[in-house]
This record gives structure tokens, C-alpha cells and sequence, in this order.
């Protein structure tokens, strides 16, 4: 690009973007730089007209009317952004692939980065109020904030016995003391004490779980290969039954570890006990017949408690323990396509986005949904982009 190309872009005050009548007003004083057709993953609605979308190279979407004029702001660094939480039409968070957990305190207009995790990348964020929040990722990384992301406390999995440390891809808060984080290896913890302790809910599977969401009455996970359950409240007798399944796979383990030792020669020395924490609740797993063998990347459920997932080619719901296919308008296919995030508004509108800038909106009550807009297939689109730039 020659320097009379640069001067003119960097004298452009605003960008006026209209795609399908949707306006995305990109604001050059607020160095957003890029709006490529890239993979979207996130998106937030705390009411029926804010809402907040998100992807790659920091792009971020915000809307004040319910999602018929969007505003396109750069997050300030150019990371994958893989999940944001709103609590208001203001304060929201985000977290990326780079470590970096961000925040913002005008409606996602700016941006700046509160906590940075080296070397791990993040993969969702939740708050339930302005100050109490978590973040999980990779490692098994546990990160939790109670003054609204000023400090933040590293908090340890414990319970987990598996060769390799998981990846921890979805985070649910309860109150402020109790949530519910799912990942690699069939991992399903919960914390009871604010994140003292992180007990794994002994399972047989190894299924990857990438996310998990509730209200006051149904809590869903979901993940790889249309795995869809559903968490309840052991019961005392389902109690003894899990603690009597644990003790039968200890000794099993115990025998094992013996006669490796005594194969190589060795003295068998026990592992260290410890101080043993039990939690006053325990979850069982009821898995749901689903109709769909694609991957679900995301889960959300509406404060009446039906619940969407998204994932490759599919969007479903779960109501009263029945999955069913949410329906696709005429002339529009989700195949080889996939949804990475999804949110239901209080009227029962849902959004949900993905692959190369894809954004559908449909109702929960009519089960249908349509294509909003895909910023790559545009021909209308004016990209806007950082590549001379030293920003990283």
C-alpha cells in the first residue's frame, strides 16, 4: 500500500458498513481496524435489545436495538475472543486465546485488559453480578474474582486423578459460592465454598464436555459427538451408590499400582491421603437420547428453562427432557456450517454465531431460525484492515 492509501484510512473518521440493511458503524478513533469475515464464537443478550457478539482478531459487535444496527469495535488486541458475559448494558468481560481477560465499563464501546494468564488459553467467562465472576481454560486453569476483576485468585482442581491436566471449556455460576465447570476427560466439578474446593462428580465416560448452562431447575452440559445431559442433586441412596462406585475403583487402582510393583521389583508405596473433603451435595448425569451424533460447542437456557445448543450443522432444544430440531427457513442451510455460541433474550428470541462471520436469529416458541447476516458471503462489505499496523 502506497503512503497516499495510508493517509487516506487513517483520516477515514467513521466507516459506514451496510450489509442487508444491517448498519455496522466502524469508528477509525477507536482503532477498529478489522472486520474480516472471520469465525465468531460468542454472543451475549441481557435484555431484548443489548446484545453483544464476538470472534476472531478481537472483533466486537454490539447492538442497542435489538439487533436491527450493530456497532463494530476492536477489542484492542488482535486475539480470538472466545466467550463474553454482560450482568448490564455496561459492564461486560471477555476472555481470548492469548490469556488476556478483558472488560469493559461502557457497553463494549472500549476496552481494556484486567488479568493476563501466560501461555494458557482461555475458554469462557461468567459473572453473576459486578463483582463475582470465574474464568476457565486450559490446564485445568481456575481463575475467580470478587471486586469485579480488579484481583483475581488462581483456584486449584481437585479430585482429578486422570495422566494429563484437562481443559476446562465451560463455566456455570449458581451464587456466588456455587458453580459448575465441565471439560476434557468427562470432567464435572463444582465448588460449594466460593472455589476452595473443586470436587470432579465421578463419571464413566471420557467424553469432552465444551459447555454448560442452568437455571434454578435444570442444569444442561453438552459436547462432543451430540453428547447432551442433564445434572441433578444426588439423592442420599444415589449418594451411598456413587461413594460405594468410587471405593470399588480405588481398590481397583491400588491393585494395579501393586502389581506394577511388584513386577518391577519395587516397594509399593501408597499415595498420600491428604485431608478428605466431602461436599455436602453431589450431582448424578442423566444423558439424553439426542437426535443429532454432530458436536455441540455451546448451551443456553432461558429463564423458563428451555434450553438451546449449537453446534456442527445443528441447532437443537431441550424442554420438559425432550430434544427437538430447531427448523431452518427455506433457502438457507447449516450444512457443513457449525454455531459456536448461542443466547436466548427474555422474550424468547435467540442468536446464535459462527463459521465466517455467520449470525442467525429465530424464536424459541415458533422453533425456527434464519440467517441474519455472514459477513464473508457480503458483497457489500467494506473490510477494514490492520495489517500495516504494528499492533499486535
Amino acid at each position: 500500500m502506497n503512503n497516499s492509501m495510508k493517509q487516506f484510512v487513517k483520516t477515514v473518521f467513521y466507516v459506514l458498513i451496510t450489509i442487508n440493511g444491517i448498519n455496522l458503524l466502524a469508528n477509525e478513533s477507536q482503532k477498529v481496524k478489522r472486520l474480516w469475515p472471520d469465525n465468531l464464537f460468542a454472543v451475549d443478550f441481557v435484555n431484548n435489545e443489548f446484545g453483544v457478539i464476538a470472534g476472531y482478531g478481537g472483533t466486537v459487535l454490539t447492538t442497542h436495538d435489538g439487533g436491527k444496527n450493530w456497532q463494530a469495535n476492536y477489542i484492542g488486541k488482535n486475539e480470538l475472543i472466545r466467550k463474553v458475559s454482560f450482568v448490564d448494558e455496561d459492564n461486560g468481560w471477555a476472555v481470548g486465546h492469548r490469556g488476556d481477560i478483558f472488560h469493559t465499563t461502557d457497553g463494549g464501546s472500549h476496552w481494556a485488559i484486567q488479568h493476563h494468564v501466560d501461555n494458557i488459553y482461555l475458554r469462557d467467562v461468567a459473572f453473576i453480578d459486578k463483582n463475582i465472576g470465574w474464568v476457565v481454560g486450559h490446564e485445568a486453569n481456575i481463575w475467580k474474582t470478587e471486586d469485579g476483576g480488579k484481583h483475581w485468585t488462581k483456584q486449584v482442581l481437585t479430585g482429578f486423578t486422570g495422566r494429563d491436566t484437562p481443559r476446562l471449556h465451560g463455566i456455570y455460576i449458581i451464587n456466588k459460592n456455587t458453580a459448575i465447570t465441565v471439560g476434557e476427560f468427562g470432567v464435572i466439578a463444582h465448588t460449594e465454598d466460593g472455589g476452595q474446593h473443586w470436587v470432579v462428580t465421578p463419571v464413566d465416560n471420557k467424553i469432552t464436555y465444551l459447555s454448560v448452562d442452568g437455571n434454578n431447575d435444570s442444569i444442561y452440559v453438552v459436547g462432543l459427538e451430540g453428547t447432551i445431559v442433564g445434572l441433578t442433586v444426588a439423592t442420599e441412596d444415589e449418594r451411598l451408590a456413587i461413594d460405594e462406585s468410587v471405593k470399588i475403583k480405588n481398590k481397583k487402582k491400588e491393585a494395579k499400582a501393586r502389581a506394577k510393583a511388584k513386577r518391577k521389583h519395587r516397594k509399593y508405596i501408597p499415595p498420600e491421603k491428604g485431608l478428605t473433603y466431602r461436599p455436602a451435595i453431589e450431582y448424578v448425569l442423566s444423558k439424553y437420547p439426542g437426535n443429532t451424533s454432530e458436536h455441540l460447542f455451546d448451551i443456553t437456557v432461558g429463564k423458563d428453562g428451555t434450553a438451546l445448543a449449537v453446534g456442527r450443522s445443528v441447532i437443537v432444544k431441550i424442554k420438559n427432557n425432550k430434544i427437538s430440531a430447531i427448523k431452518k427457513s427455506d433457502g438457507f442451510s447449516l450444512d457443513f456450517s457449525w454455531l459456536g455460541g448461542v443466547s436466548i433474550t427474555p422474550d424468547g428470541t435467540f442468536w446464535a454465531v459462527g463459521i465466517r462471520g455467520l449470525v442467525v436469529k429465530g424464536n424459541v416458541s415458533q422453533m425456527t431460525f434464519k440467517q441474519v447476516e455472514q459477513l464473508g458471503a457480503s458483497t457489500n462489505i467494506k473490510l477494514i484492515s490492520s495489517r500495516w499496523d504494528t499492533q499486535k
